[in-house]
């Protein structure tokens, strides 16, 4: 019975301690959770308070709804340039050109009246197609190019530049008919073309943003350089005029060699009526006659009848008159030598 006794005292004790190590154990994983618990309660409110969880951003709420990036904030790098101007970089190379929110001619009270594209010369914007893999038939714009002009209410002009060189492969038709949607909207229904960039832009538009504000907008150019240096203003027919005696355009180079422009009546250099080269080409002689048969009688006498016409049309010079007014030296001797009758 002692021996018994033993056992189930054993067992009771051996049993008593696993339920207490059991006990211990749940605890220490109950107060695990809860510092794993904790840890991700301080996470979230740190990912909370910086906007994203891992990298990924979190949206905004908005009267308790949840606002999500746009597809400008998700795809698109925004430059803003010194000029107010908004170069948009997409992830897989083009830009979209706009107009900052903040631009001062654009606040409030003002408002957009008309967007005038560039359609002046041959780098015409409103006639632009485009085609193929390559973008044939682009328009190829300088950072320092004009894109297009927005009249303001206030009667102001504001120009907006390529600020980037590239092609433009698309313009906004729809501001032609809708220009307040430069200032209503002016992140995504009011842009103001479609550009591919070139190459050296292409992989660092930024830097090509910031020599766009240190050389095009520090350093002026046409009137207003005029203006500094304290020489005369032109004004917008002059270039045109230029080169004239009389006051009129240069005339065309292919205009009047080629009887045809391609530019049309947006050339810069003058369209005559006709072309000179058609009004002032010389008459050609005609050609001579070639005769029957050699030897022959009639062809002799026509070959003769030929050279007495082209001696008729050739004009004789001072000298030929000359000697043909004068008698010939023989002549005067033999008669000095004749005795009187």
């Amino acid at each position: 019975m002692d021996a018994a006794d033993g056992a189930a005292a054993m067992d009771t004790t051996a049993a008593a301690s696993t339920a207490a190590a059991t006990d211990v154990s749940a605890d220490a994983s109950a107060s695990a959770a809860a510092g794993t618990d904790a840890a991700a309660a301080a996470a979230s409110a740190e990912a909370g308070a910086e906007g994203h969880i891992n990298g990924t951003p979190l949206p905004k709420l908005v009267d308790g709804w949840p606002q999500f990036p746009t597809v400008r904030e998700r795809y698109f790098t925004t430059y803003t340039t010194g000029n107010h101007q908004c170069v948009h970089h997409h992830s897989n190379g083009l830009l979209v050109l706009g107009v900052s929110p903040d631009h001062p001619s654009l606040q409030p009270p003002n408002r957009v009246t008309a967007v005038k594209f560039r359609s002046h010369d041959g780098k015409n914007l409103l006639n632009t197609a485009v085609s193929g893999k390559k973008k044939a038939g682009a328009v190829f714009l300088s950072e320092r190019d004009m894109v297009c002009t927005i009249d303001i209410s206030d009667g102001t002009e504001v120009t907006m530049y390529a600020c980037v060189r590239g092609n433009v492969i698309e313009i906004n038709e729809r501001l032609l008919a809708h220009p307040e949607l430069v200032s209503d909207s002016p992140h995504s229904d009011g842009y103001l073309c479609v550009m591919l960039p070139k190459l050296q832009e292409k992989r660092d538009i930024g830097k090509a943003c910031s020599e766009f504000d240190h050389t095009v907008l520090m350093k002026p150019s046409g009137n207003e350089k005029r203006r500094q240096e304290g020489k005369a203003v032109r004004s917008k027919g002059a270039k045109r005029a230029r080169g004239g005696a009389d006051g009129l355009p240069a005339p065309c180079w292919n205009y009047v060699n080629r009887g045809e422009c391609r530019y049309g009546d947006a050339c810069k250099f003058g369209h005559g009526e006709q072309p000179p080269a058609a009004a002032d080409a010389p008459v050609a002689p005609p050609a001579a006659l070639v005769p029957l048969e050699h030897g022959d009688g009639a062809g002799q006498a026509t070959e003769a009848a030929a050279a007495a016409a082209t001696a008729e049309q050739t004009p004789k010079t001072e000298s030929d008159t000359a000697q043909a007014d004068q008698p010939s030296a023989g002549v005067s001797a033999s008669t000095k030598a004749m005795p009187d009758e």
